[in-house]
């Protein structure tokens, strides 16, 4: 798995159409990271993922050029605050961020609990989990799992709980047995389980409690003006509405683990 710092190296990606159109009167910025198959580099080392996949398209529909910029998600948050990007994608629609800016969904996602395989006796839910004070807990710093499952992490004692940047370091310390559980949804894990050949080290409990929460774009109100939003907008809409992102994840993700996201998401 490659090195964090070599997915954060600065990379600034151009992805343009021949002309700026009307409506995208400079070129737009925008915050990636690294979250599964969204961007990661490929075995030459390159950037790649289903996020290039995304900002093409959308670049050929609206004339718009995108600069692609790697960065934690954390940092993203604070460049977008500070109007030093103008949108991010993908990413988890939270009430403190609509503030910050226009959401589009694209689906609506779940977290899933992930534990070691020799556990799957005793652990049947997140209930057995929590259960049983000597096990270990990894999360990622910063990301929600939703509103139910949030509060149940909240109770727990704090010694019970390991917090990672990133998934893959999460995924490192249950391979290692650190840790002897995960909570995230399969858009974080499933690369780390596919690269790390954890498949049959891992056993996956669905949490019947956790929240389907949305997961889509954001488009900055602080640095767009009416039009521009409006503009992206209609070309975001439009690849929701004809099935092409769809597509583009499916061609990165694959078709089963795509069609889990689109799970608790209801038919247009």
């Amino acid at each position: 798995m490659p090195n964090l710092r070599r997915l954060l190296a600065g990379l600034l990606l151009i992805v343009a159409g021949p002309c700026l159109a009307h409506d995208c009167p400079r070129d737009y910025r925008v915050g990636v990271s690294p979250i599964g198959y969204s961007y990661y580099l490929d075995a030459q080392g390159q950037p790649t993922g289903s996020s290039f996949d995304f900002y093409a398209e959308l670049s050929r529909r609206s004339g718009c050029r995108f600069n692609l910029t790697a960065v934690p998600r954390a940092r993203s948050w604070y460049l977008l605050e500070n109007q030093e990007v103008d949108l991010i994608t993908p990413t988890i629609r939270t009430p403190e961020r609509d503030h910050l800016g226009v959401f589009i969904e694209y689906f609506r996602g779940h977290s899933d609990l992930l534990i070691r395989r020799e556990l799957a006796p005793q652990i049947h839910s997140l209930s057995d989990f929590l259960a049983q004070p000597t096990l270990q807990l990894g999360l990622v710093r910063g990301h929600s799992n939703g509103p139910a499952l949030d509060d149940q992490i909240a109770l727990l004692d704090g010694n019970r709980v390991q917090y990672a940047a990133d998934p893959h370091n999460v995924f490192l310390r249950l391979q290692a047995g650190r840790i002897q559980g995960t909570i995230m949804p399969a858009g974080l894990y499933q690369k780390e389980v596919d690269d790390l050949a954890l498949h049959d080290q891992l056993q996956l409990i669905r949490i019947a409690e956790a929240d389907a929460f949305a997961t889509g774009a954001y488009l900055s109100r602080l640095s767009l003006g009416p039009e521009e939003l409006a503009h992206l907008q209609q070309h975001i809409q439009s690849m929701l509405d004809d099935g092409t992102l769809r597509e583009l994840l499916t061609r990165r993700h694959g078709k089963p683990l795509t069609d889990r996201y689109y799970l608790d998401t209801p038919a247009p």
